[in-house]
C-alpha cells in the first residue's frame, strides 16, 4: 500500500498470467538489460547515457517494489547486472534502494546458458549480492495444486532428483495404454522438425510455402529459431518465439485463420482474444513456427 510496485517475470509467457492493468513486463525489457549481450558496468553506461533507455531510467527512479516471477531462470550474471542498472538511483544501496522481491522454485526450471554473451547459466543465489541482498527467505510448504499425498511426495522426489522405491512403483502403476493424441519427446530440433512436417502434410487444407530471405551475419542466423522454410495450412497451431508486444510474447500460442493471396497471414491467440496480421516479408513472418 502507498507503493510503487513493478510486476515482471523472466519470461513473456509468465507475464501474461497477470491482470493487464498491473502492466507485467519482461525483467529484461524493465531494466533495459535485452538479451543481456552487455556486461553490467557496460549496460550501466548504456541506461544512463542513451536517451532511447528514458523509460528505464523512469521506471528505476519510480519503482520502490520490484518483482520477479520465475526468478530460478534468472541468472547470476542478470542479477549482478540488474543491480548495477538500478544503483543509478543510489549507489549507496543494493539495487538503488528498490525493495526486490524474487518468486519461484529453484528446482524447476534454470537459467539459460548463452556462451555468445559470455552467460554460464549459474543461478542467482551463486552471486555475492543475492547472499547480502536476500536475507528474508519465506519457503511455501503447502501444495494447493495437489491433494493426494502419493502423488505430492513423488512430484517433490523427483524434482531433487531424489526418487524413492515408492515413487518409481507409484509411476509403473500409471502403465496403461494412451487413446488419442500423446506428448512425443524426441532428442534433437532435426527429428522435432521431420515429425512437424508429416503431421503438416497430414493435416486437411491447401499447404502454402513461405521461403526466407536472409541478410546479415550468418553466424547470427544460424542460431535462429525461425524456420527457413515454413509451410502452414489454415488451422494449423503456431508458436510466437519472439515478443511483438506486451500481449504478444514469445511461447503464446496461436492458431493459422487465414492465408490471405498476398502471402499475408491472419493468426488467431484464442487465450488473448488477439488475432495478428502478419506482413509477408520475412521479418513477420518468421516471427512464428509450426508446431
Amino acid at each position: 500500500m502507498g507503493k510503487q510496485c513493478a510486476v515482471t517475470a523472466t519470461t513473456g509467457i509468465a507475464c501474461s498470467v497477470y491482470p493487464a492493468q498491473l502492466k507485467p513486463m519482461t525483467i529484461h525489457r524493465w531494466s533495459g538489460i535485452g538479451d543481456g549481450r552487455y556486461d553490467s558496468s557496460e549496460m550501466k553506461r548504456i541506461v544512463k547515457n542513451n536517451v532511447r533507455y528514458k523509460d528505464v531510467m523512469d521506471r528505476i527512479f519510480n519503482t520502490d517494489v520490484l518483482i520477479i516471477d520465475e526468478c530460478s531462470m534468472f541468472s547470476k550474471r542478470l542479477l549482478e547486472t540488474l543491480h548495477e542498472v538500478c544503483s543509478l538511483k543510489n549507489p549507496q544501496l543494493y539495487f538503488g534502494g528498490i525493495q526486490v522481491i524474487l518468486v519461484g522454485d529453484f528446482v524447476q526450471l534454470p537459467p539459460v546458458p548463452c556462451a555468445r554473451y559470455n552467460e554460464d547459466g549459474s543461478y542467482c543465489f551463486e552471486s555475492d549480492i543475492y547472499r547480502a541482498a536476500f536475507p528474508h527467505h519465506i519457503i511455501l510448504k503447502d501444495v494447493i495444486r495437489q491433494k493426494d499425498k502419493l502423488m505430492v511426495e513423488a512430484i517433490r522426489e523427483i524434482s531433487l532428483g531424489e526418487v524413492s522405491n515408492d515413487t518409481i512403483s507409484l509411476i509403473k502403476q500409471l502403465t496403461r495404454p494412451l487413446n488419442g493424441e500423446s506428448i512425443k519427446l524426441f532428442a534433437t530440433n532435426d527429428l522435432v522438425d521431420d515429425y512437424n512436417r508429416d503431421q503438416i502434410l497430414d493435416f486437411p487444407g491447401h499447404l502454402v510455402e513461405f521461403k526466407s530471405s536472409d541478410t546479415g551475419d550468418k553466424k547470427y542466423l544460424n542460431d535462429m529459431l525461425a524456420a527457413k522454410n515454413l509451410w502452414l495450412k489454415i488451422g494449423i497451431p503456431v508458436v510466437l518465439i519472439k515478443n511483438l508486444s506486451d500481449v504478444l510474447v514469445n511461447g503464446l500460442m496461436g492458431e493459422v485463420y487465414d492465408i490471405c493471396d498476398d502471402g499475408k497471414i491472419l493468426v488467431e491467440f484464442p487465450k488473448m482474444n488477439e488475432f495478428m496480421l502478419t506482413g509477408s516479408n520475412l521479418k513477420v513472418i518468421n516471427c512464428f513456427s509450426a508446431i
